[in-house]
């Protein structure tokens, strides 16, 4: 089962041991953050595309954090869908076990 909550406290205990150790982690961790902020692209597509390629790239740490910014953006299931199957045609079948993956994780959480 995937707990948001505890895969989230994870993720920044270790993005801070990062940026205490290198203020390049911490520098880039503004940079993103600014990126995916809203601006003339709305932070929901930003997300969307996130994930798109989260899938490409077969990260499934990234999968569940654009995911988790999909649906507070309020993206719909097919908006999601339309994503990930973005990331799987710019990828090939390699990417299935992402989108599989990430199906799990949406069929998890009764999105799907």
């Amino acid at each position: 089962m995937m707990d948001f909550e505890n895969f989230n406290n994870e993720r920044s205990r270790l993005n801070a041991l990062m940026s205490e150790n290198d203020k390049f982690f911490s520098e880039f961790g503004i940079i993103d953050d600014k990126v995916y902020a809203d601006g003339a692209i709305p932070k929901k597509y930003k997300e969307l595309t996130g994930l798109s390629i989260s899938v490409l790239t077969r990260c499934e740490e990234c999968i569940l954090y654009h995911l988790q910014g999909c649906i507070k953006e309020s993206a719909t299931k097919q908006e999601i869908i339309e994503a990930i199957k973005i990331g799987v045609v710019g990828g090939g079948s390699i990417t299935y076990p992402s989108a599989r993956f990430a199906f799990s994780v949406l069929k998890e959480k009764a999105i799907i």
